[in-house]
């Protein structure tokens, strides 16, 4: 299998969800647009697209010239049936692509913070099973309003729409279910952290809620990319079929 993945920024890789999809015998092909990377044509050399964070707004088309190319991209994606994830930016970029706005949020989400799965989430092919109220990791100013066509997922207090799927191949997470610990302690470096975290110790708090949370935000990530594998791998499979 042959997984593109859109890298919008260096310092969100794609984590444990790489590490698991790459267990699973997956190729990635990492694309950075910040470097200079060109976004990809086409999506016919793909089996499926993961779309990271950053730290950019996916409402700045003007600051980011790449959107564009990105957005004709996941259109292609989308209209081959096959399976796209996004993952904060990445989710807001898709809710966009399906028609809906991205905004300043009234506050920026930082931390381990409790989640909800919706009724529809606790039976999801992909979050069946799962623990009903996980903590994940957050970090973002914006949020999303949900697309139409969208099942809602995950909830949270502090931020409704966490987690929706589109049809059957379309999935986004407004939280980081990628992140591991080397990821959150970059992250707890930075100014904005401090400022998220109303300028008290972001490190000393990340430390303590990943004593708590990160084994399971890890098992979180691992099933949700091994069960996006599957669902990759029974798209292929049923082209293949088709074709022949």
């Amino acid at each position: 299998m042959h997984i593109l993945v859109i890298q919008n920024h260096p310092g969100s890789p794609a984590g444990i969800l790489g590490q698991q999809m790459e267990a699973r015998g997956a190729w990635l092909q990492v694309v950075e647009p910040l470097t200079g990377a060109a976004i990809p044509q086409s999506a016919d050399p793909y089996d499926g697209v993961l779309i990271l964070g950053g730290a950019q707004s996916a409402a700045d088309d003007a600051g980011n010239p790449y959107f564009a190319d990105l957005f004709a991209l996941l259109r292609g994606f989308h209209a081959a049936g096959k399976p796209m994830l996004g993952i904060c930016l990445g989710s807001q970029l898709l809710a966009r692509l399906f028609g809906e706005r991205v905004y300043r949020h009234d506050h920026v989400e930082f931390g381990f913070l409790p989640l909800e799965l919706t009724e529809s989430g606790g039976t999801d092919p992909l979050l069946r099973g799962l623990p009903g109220r996980p903590h994940l990791m957050e970090f973002h100013e914006d949020a999303f309003d949900l697309p139409a066509d969208a099942t809602l997922l995950m909830t949270g207090s502090g931020c409704r729409n966490q987690a929706y799927r589109i049809g059957e191949s379309v999935y986004a997470f407004q939280c980081h279910i990628e992140v591991t610990p080397e990821i959150v302690r970059d992250w707890a470096r930075l100014p904005a952290a401090t400022e998220a975290n109303g300028g008290a110790d972001p490190i000393a708090r990340t430390e303590a809620e990943m004593a708590r949370h990160m084994e399971g935000s890890a098992r979180f990530a691992r099933q949700v990319a091994d069960r996006w594998i599957d669902l990759v791998a029974r798209r292929l499979a049923a082209g293949l079929r088709k074709a022949g």
